[in-house]
């Protein structure tokens, strides 16, 4: 079944991160129309834009822990686009790996305001435009922690677990809709923030250098690796998949 995007109007939560970035561009290339969120860093997105045009490409800005700006990031696609066929969450924290009792309160509120409230938020934006427009796909981008938990992560695996209970929940609830939802969970990955947590943080350093020496392929996913998953899921060729919380993670967990 065909991967081909051609219509299809997409809005890409964190598209300026390492997955995001990498799911922007393969998205475009298959023939998307896509938002593009950011909160902060819309330089790299802008090239895009320009390659593109504005036809295809609708640069946002906003916070997704302010649900004032996620009703109107999705209001703007909407009042661009005619519809909404699908929503891509790629929203994750930047914080150092800490022990669970070296954790402040600050970070734990943080972390859950954008792993888990914001996806919740966001998907409950986003529902009745998927239900409008007679079926639609959700794609959570989290990690394997959600599902085994992680050393030095507990809040974010928290997080990460929850957002899976939560998109099998919704899978459940609106498939009478047509509308499928999944979860796509990296291991560790190659990104610029990966590699400031191993290289600037000695603690950070011992947990992910030892993670990646567990995986099988010993290797960490690149980028585009796990957006590609991401888009898979959002294509023709996903279409009768759902509730599923998939690995990409080179054989570290496989559950």
């Amino acid at each position: 079944m065909s991967q081909d995007l051609t219509d299809k109007v997409v809005l890409l939560g964190g598209a300026s991160g390492g997955i995001g970035m990498e799911a922007a561009r393969i998205l475009l290339e298959r023939g998307a129309r896509v938002t593009l969120h950011y909160r902060s860093r819309p330089s790299a997105l802008e090239q895009l834009a320009a390659q593109y045009g504005e036809d295809r490409v609708l640069l946002s800005k906003g916070d997704l822990t302010r649900r004032q700006d996620i009703a109107a990031i999705v209001s703007e696609t909407v009042k661009r686009y005619g519809k909404l066929d699908a929503f891509i969450s790629t929203v994750g924290t930047a914080l150092r790996i800490r022990p669970f009792l070296d954790t402040t309160e600050e970070t734990v509120d943080q972390t859950i305001a954008i792993e888990l409230r914001s996806v919740i938020d966001a998907v409950r934006a986003v529902l009745p435009e998927l239900i409008r427009n007679k079926g639609g796909r959700i794609v959570i981008v989290g990690s394997d922690s959600g599902k085994v938990g992680t050393s030095g992560e507990s809040v974010s695996a928290a997080c990460r677990g929850g957002a899976i209970a939560f998109a099998k929940s919704i899978a459940r609830e609106y498939a009478r809709h047509n509308v499928l939802a999944n979860v796509v969970c990296p291991g560790p990955t190659d990104t610029g923030l990966w590699e400031d947590l191993v290289k600037n943080d000695e603690f950070g350093g011992k947990i992910g250098n030892a993670m990646v020496k567990a995986i099988p392929l010993r290797r960490t996913a690149r980028p585009e690796e796990v957006a590609a998953a991401a888009v898979f899921l959002v294509s023709d060729g996903a279409s009768f998949i759902t509730g599923q919380a998939i690995s990409v993670s080179g054989g570290l967990t496989m559950c």
